[in-house]
């Protein structure tokens, strides 16, 4: 098996894995997409955003989609896959690729049902495409950011029923959970320096120039993953790293 063929193997196999009971990964997107659709539609129509940025709206609403789903806790859906990719092969990279593959497969309907929403807002089907184009470029730099969190803050799901009593563990459980809402506006502000820097602060600015914006972002998207996957690879292999004890417990 040739390794193009491998990579595919590992991504059938962790899509069918998403899919199988108790499907956590899965139900939290799903969840997580429930909640963005309203959030974004009701912050639509009480007037909280501009014409113009509709588009970049919906996007980093989407974001927030996969946000808490695969940030800092990507790797503690499968404990026993990651020690064992740990054990034999001291790297966690090619884990990594396929999760990133995997989770940008399933973030595709959702990214067209964004689309959908969008083109019934603004009634242009126009904006299915770009918007689309838009989201999914910026998934991969994003999933950049959630392979260095997932390394340096990795965290599990807790039962909050049953420690509703130890304030330490909500405490630290909660500052986990929200983190990625605070890291996303940082991620929005790094990729649009480029677009301060070309004078394009207007709103409409990114709109009269779609190709080029497109291409900044895919560049800055995608220097951004793969500076998370070298980041999670060279991080994984320090001795007594936050992962390996985690992986552990």
């Amino acid at each position: 098996m040739t390794s193009k063929q491998s990579l595919v193997y590992e991504i059938r196999k962790e899509l069918s894995r998403d899919f199988l009971p108790p499907r956590t990964f899965l139900n939290t997107l799903v969840l997580n997409s429930v909640i963005s659709f309203i959030f974004f539609l009701v912050s639509y129509l009480i007037g909280s955003y501009n014409e113009e940025l509709l588009r970049i709206a919906a996007t980093t609403v989407l974001l927030w989609t996969l946000a808490d789903s695969s940030l800092t806790n990507q790797l503690i859906f499968d404990k026993p896959r990651t020690k064992s990719e740990l054990k034999n092969n001291g790297t966690l990279k090619r884990l990594f690729l396929s999760k990133n593959l995997t989770v940008a497969i399933l973030s595709i309907p959702i990214t067209i049902a964004y689309g959908l929403l969008l083109v019934t807002i603004t009634g242009k089907w126009s904006d299915i495409i770009y918007g689309v184009i838009m989201a999914f470029i910026l998934i991969w730099g994003w999933l950049g950011v959630s392979n260095m969190m997932s390394v340096i803050l990795p965290f599990q799901q807790i039962n909050i029923k049953n420690n509703r009593h130890n304030k330490k563990v909500l405490i630290k459980y909660g500052f986990l959970y929200v983190l990625p809402w605070f890291l996303l506006p940082v991620y929005v502000a790094i990729l649009s320096l480029p677009f301060i820097l070309l004078g394009w602060t207007r709103a409409d600015a990114t709109n009269n120039h779609r190709l080029t914006t497109l291409l900044i972002l895919f560049i800055g998207s995608i220097l951004i993953w793969i500076f998370g996957l070298i980041f999670a690879d060279r991080y994984t292999k320090k001795p007594n790293t936050r992962i390996k004890n985690l992986l552990d417990n």
